[in-house]
Order: C-alpha cells, then structure tokens, then sequence
C-alpha cells in the first residue's frame, strides 16, 4: 500500500495533485474539512469528468464522521438526535455512554470520534473501507485536531492507498477540541507534525507542491520576509505589494469594488466586497487584494513583528496574503472606520 503525506503551500495546485491521481480502474473516497473545499472539488470534479464518477465519492469531513463511520453501528443503539456543538460538562469517565451524549440524546460533535475509537468502532470503520474503496485522498489535512486527529491515524492502519494534502500553515480552523487532547499537536511545529505520519508508515513529500503558482514573487517574498513563512513561486511577472500609510489613498482603495478587502474579523458590517482572513481559505478567484489589518497587527507590522502575532492569526493573515494573484495592499483598519456600520 502506498501512503504519502505531501505538504503544499498556498495556491501550488493541491485540487490539482488530487485529481491527478484519479483514474476510473479504481474506488476513491475524498474527504475535505472546509465547504469552500468541498465545493472546489467538486467544480473541479466535473470540469475534468463531465460529471462525479461513479467510482469517486466526495464527503466533508463530518458527514464522513456521521454518516459512513457513526451511523451504520452506534445509531440503532443510541437513536441519537442528531449533533450539538455545545462544549461538554462534566460528565462520566469516557467507558460510560454519557460521555458522548448530551441529557437531550444529542451527541458532542467534539467527541463523536472519541466515542467510535474508544467503543471498539475503528475495526468496523477500517473494514467498511477496505469493502467500498481502493484509495483515501484527504485535502486540508493540516486542520483535524484532538479526538478527529486520533480517528485518523488510527484509521490510517486500512489495506488501501493513502494520500493526504495540506499546508501546516494554513491551519486556521480545527475539525474540533476536547480539552486537553492533542492540544500541542499544531504548537510543536511542522517537524512534530509530519513525525506522526512518519510513525504510521507514511512517506513525507515536501517538494512537489512547494512553490505556488498563485502568488507572485513579491508576494512570497513579503510573506517569507514579514510572516516568517517560506513560500517561492512558479512565476516570474511582476506585481505591486504596497503598504499604505496614507488615509487617502487607503479610501480610495476601499471603494474599488474590484479589489476584495480581507479584514481580520467582522468584514459584514463593511458595505464592500470582503471578506475574513480565515474564511478565505479555499478561495482561488482574487485578482488585487486588500488585506486590512487590525490594531494589534499594525503595530506588529511597524515593529517587523509580526510573527509574534498568536499562531491562528499568523497562519490566518498568510492566508489572506496567499489569495493574491495580482497586487497586494496592506490598509490599515484605522482608517476605515467610517465605512463600518
């Protein structure tokens, strides 16, 4: 069985790479975490198809969750209502069913995959795979964490190809938490990331989406120069980044519809074309973007630090710079004031 994880960065052909690897002699299963994701593939399915192939299923990460590995052996059981979001208490030790479940019969969307690998579930999962597909392709891998992240490398130990796809650095959202579990996973670096891979047989691929095709030389280089995260592209035209100081200029650039503004939260109470730095992630069609930083981000940024910013508004704010195909402007949110509602 070949099981590889390769490590990308932003816009070096990830949707690519996956499709590649799709022909019609064999069953594949793709899972991705984000909708934007989801609905990517599935475009990108279709273009290259005519159509989704038979032999192709596609799933977010949750519905897999639910409906492939949950319901077929614990749903006649616990006749459950369906997934709450809400945090769990304190509740039985982890062997009592209540552990999962909320006093409504509602299951803990935190520790449904807790309750399949420590009920005995991942046996039957890892069978139900083995029956229905010849190959696993995962897309955002970076973002499962806690007890999701646990389901998958116990999983991993499936008869069946594997090819999992991320960037470390585009972890901006997790699958979910539970406490403490895994808590360290994403903190300890790319380095310890890639290690629980290696531990599960998986061959690690760092070069064949390493340079992106996105982003243009000088926007790799402020985000390697400024982010402190290396990123090289395919491409060699030139393109403006330009911070802008002056209030002017910065409304100016609001009011061109054609330029996205990507606002570190809250881009709806904004009557402009925006969006957030994370909830970008997974969207390819930005020309020229505005990335708008906040307070605490502009005065990193006049210090030359903003890799002191936390890792989930670094990794959030590299997202939001990666979106450009063309010219990046870097406004600050101070002098945007006036358009907010």
């Amino acid at each position: 069985m070949v099981k590889e994880l390769i490590l990308a960065v932003a816009g070096s052909g990830k949707t690519t790479k996956i499709l590649g690897a799709i022909s019609r002699e064999k069953r594949y299963l793709i899972i991705t975490y984000a909708n934007e994701n989801l609905r990517s593939l599935e475009v990108s399915l279709i273009k290259k198809f005519g159509l989704i192939p038979s032999n192709v299923t596609l799933m977010s990460y949750f519905s897999f969750l639910y409906n492939f590995c949950y319901r077929p052996f614990f749903a006649y059981r616990l006749r459950d209502n369906g997934i709450v979001w809400d945090i769990p208490g304190t509740f039985p030790a982890k062997s009592n069913i209540r552990h999962y479940v909320s006093p409504g019969g509602f299951l803990f969307g935190n520790r449904l995959a807790k309750l399949i690998v420590e009920h005995e579930g991942v046996p039957k999962i890892i069978s139900r795979l083995e029956k229905y597909f010849d190959v696993l392709l995962i897309d955002e891998v970076q973002d499962f964490a806690g007890n999701d992240f646990n389901l998958l490398m116990a999983i991993t130990q499936a008869s069946m190809d594997m090819e999992f796809v991320g960037d470390f650095f585009q972890h901006t959202f997790d699958t979910s938490r539970d406490g403490n579990i895994r808590a360290n996973l994403h903190k300890r670096g790319v380095a310890s990331f890639v290690n629980e891979f290696e531990r599960q047989g998986f061959s690690i691929n760092l070069n064949s989406l390493d340079r992106t095709y996105r982003c243009s030389p000088a926007v790799c280089s402020f985000i390697t120069e400024k982010l402190g995260i290396i990123i090289n592209s395919h491409r060699s035209d030139d393109t403006l980044v330009q911070i802008i100081e002056d209030q002017d200029i910065a409304r100016v650039l609001f009011a061109d519809d054609e330029k996205v503004k990507l606002f570190y939260q809250d881009h709806i109470k904004y009557s402009c074309n925006s969006n957030n730095w994370g909830k970008c992630k997974g969207l390819n069609g930005y020309g020229d973007i505005c990335v708008v930083l906040n307070k605490k981000s502009e005065e990193l940024l006049k210090k030359d630090r903003l890799t002191d910013l936390p890792d989930s508004s670094l990794n959030k704010l590299y997202v939001a710079c990666s979106r450009a195909n063309g010219d990046l402007y870097v406004l600050f949110e101070k002098h945007l004031t006036s358009f907010k509602a």
